[in-house]
């Protein structure tokens, strides 16, 4: 992927570069990680270590975000990557949350889309209704 630029209204230029993909964490909403609330705990610092360790910031963003929905299914997780839109639920444990390292990497050496790994499958739901009442998974 090659780099972009930006010119911004005051006619500076911004260098921008393309990300792989983006992964949306729920974090900051009614439900995911509030176990006051009696949902499961979230680990934002394992999220966080693991981005970090595994050097993505310039190839799959991570935003930590409010309410991703539905509810009933806390610890929602958005990953957008090539083109496509994987929504996962129930990330409750830290091999979960590793596992889905684990296969973004794959997916970004491979750079392409590659079908989630058994353990993650359980763990994917339609987050999206598409033509005529359709959703497509992965």
């Amino acid at each position: 992927m090659g780099k972009h630029y930006v010119t911004l209204e005051s006619g500076s230029r911004i260098k921008v570069v393309p990300q792989r993909g983006q992964l949306f964490v729920c974090e900051l909403g009614c439900c995911c990680g509030q176990t006051e609330r009696d949902f499961a705990p979230l680990s934002h610092d394992l999220y966080h270590g693991e981005w970090e360790r595994r050097k993505l910031r310039n190839k799959v963003h991570l935003t930590f975000t409010a309410c991703l929905g539905p509810c009933s299914l806390a610890n929602v997780a958005l990953l957008f990557f090539a083109g496509r839109s994987i929504w996962f639920h129930s990330l409750n444990s830290s091999e979960l949350v590793v596992a889905l390292y684990d296969y973004i990497e794959e997916m970004v050496k491979a750079t392409r889309y590659l079908p989630p790994p058994p353990l993650l499958s359980e763990h994917i739901f339609p987050g999206y209704a598409l033509e005529e009442g359709r959703a497509k998974i992965g």
